[in-house]
């Protein structure tokens, strides 16, 4: 099991087109990161999506390891319209820190029924569900979900 998980999540940019950064850092528990992989399993709301042609231009250059596990998926159409998406992202171990993973995953908001007065439209993103696979050599792996 995992002590200690520092899950943080934040948005780059602004306007209709960002980037949702994910961050996770390991407590102690986990010896050997190298050997480990992380997938995290972000689910997207009805009021953002990500555009399935971009992830997979962005696979192509080797930018991020990311699909789109939603199918019947309409990126025209607005959020009443719309469904909540999942989307399946390999986080790559950031440089700067031995314990930690990062990945970014491009976003878009959608269109909102108009208002008749000013106002924000507050987007909620959920905690993703973290998927983690470490080969300890000599046949052994293991698997672990890390929940909440």
């Amino acid at each position: 099991t995992c002590s200690e998980i520092i899950l943080r999540q934040e948005v780059l940019k602004d306007g209709f087109h960002r980037d949702l950064l994910t961050k996770v850092k390991f407590g102690e528990s986990i010896e050997d990161l190298q050997t480990c992989r992380l997938l995290i399993k972000q689910y997207i709301p009805t009021g953002l999506f990500v555009d399935p042609y971009e992830l997979a231009s962005l696979r192509e250059r080797n930018i991020t390891e990311a699909v789109m596990v939603s199918e019947n998926f309409n990126i025209e159409a607005p959020n009443y319209l719309s469904k909540e998406s999942e989307v399946l992202i390999y986080a790559r171990q950031d440089s700067q820190c031995i314990d930690c993973f990062q990945a970014f995953l491009p976003v878009h908001y959608r269109y909102h029924r108009p208002h008749s007065k000013d106002g924000e439209i507050f987007i909620v993103i959920h905690n993703p569900d973290l998927l983690m696979y470490c080969d300890q050599g000599k046949g052994y792996k293991s698997f672990w979900r890390v929940e909440e």
